[in-house]
């Protein structure tokens, strides 16, 4: 075993120091930014945000509807694909940044990249694909040159020199390749966050505004959008509004800002967060422009 995996851990070394040094770099950041960033958002770790409530190795509740939305094979596996996504970018990120099996997680962080830039980015703009092609393009460098000598493969590499010879291993056959993958679709479903509706009742006040033409309510999580105002109807003019929103999620909080005839309020300060608490129903009253 390995013999088998000896050449596919032992990096290309390069002839001054310098230059595996100054390669170090952008793997380090890449990796960094993947397991940090982008992929602790949607996949369970130990530094993900508290506040997304995510399981250790359980992937967002929401990333499997926007694979299934790319539609084709994607459709069909929605949590698969996730998972496997998340998992390339959150543990695959980790593993780049510590130079462990630098070829094989930069295979996964490509395919993911790819997947990220035809079928989500360049639909909506050649500018929108810049971060998941900045990736693509270290992720490619990791896979030919491996870790360099400043990684764990480099030592692992050096520990997994040629011995005495070793009966020879059989490969991994094709159906047994086929029943893996097999097994992995029908058990990452339920590595999936599970979801629930959350409804919040909002009630704001806003008397000493002067004339009001419309009060609206923008946000992070669907029904809400940050681009749009869901109204909220009057229950007493120019003083109270109220809307009810329904949230199917998996987080704690969602955050809210109010605005008033289509400018935001708090224009500068922090979004309104909002707990849902242990109970499906919240109420949150608020007095607009004034920070809860």
């Amino acid at each position: 075993m390995f013999r088998l995996l000896r050449p596919l851990l032992e990096p290309v070394v390069l002839p001054h120091w310098w230059q595996d040094a100054l390669l170090l770099l952008p793997r380090v950041v890449c990796g960094y930014l993947l397991t940090a960033e982008f992929g602790a958002a949607k996949f369970g770790l130990p530094w993900s945000p508290p506040d997304n409530n995510l399981g250790l190795f359980e992937v967002a509740f929401w990333f499997p509807q926007d694979v299934a939305a790319y539609g084709g094979i994607f459709a069909v596996l929605p949590a698969f694909f996730a998972w496997m996504g998340a998992f390339s970018e959150a543990v695959g990120g980790l593993l780049l940044l510590a130079g462990l099996g630098t070829r094989v997680s930069a295979f996964l962080i490509s395919c993911t990249m790819l997947v990220a830039i035809f079928m989500q980015q360049l639909p909506q703009g050649m500018w929108n694909t810049l971060p998941a092609a900045g990736f693509l393009w270290v992720s490619l460098m990791a896979l030919v040159l491996g870790s360099g000598r400043f990684g764990l493969d480099y030592l692992l590499a050096r520990w997994l020199r040629p011995g005495p010879a070793a009966p020879a291993v059989a490969p991994l056959r094709p159906a047994t390749a086929l029943a893996l993958l097999t097994l992995l679709a029908l058990l990452l479903p339920g590595c999936v966050q599970p979801a629930h509706d959350k409804t919040v009742v909002y009630l704001l006040d806003v008397s000493g505004h002067g004339p009001v033409k419309q009060v609206g309510l923008r946000g992070r999580d669907k029904p809400l959008s940050w681009e749009q105002d869901l109204f909220l109807t009057p229950v007493v003019p120019d003083s109270l509004y109220r809307a009810v929103v329904t949230t199917h999620t998996g987080y704690r909080t969602t955050e809210v800002k109010f605005t008033l005839n289509g400018d935001f309020e708090l224009a500068g300060a922090d979004n309104r967060r909002i707990e849902f608490g242990p109970g499906d129903m919240v109420t949150y009253r608020a007095r607009l422009g004034v920070a809860q």
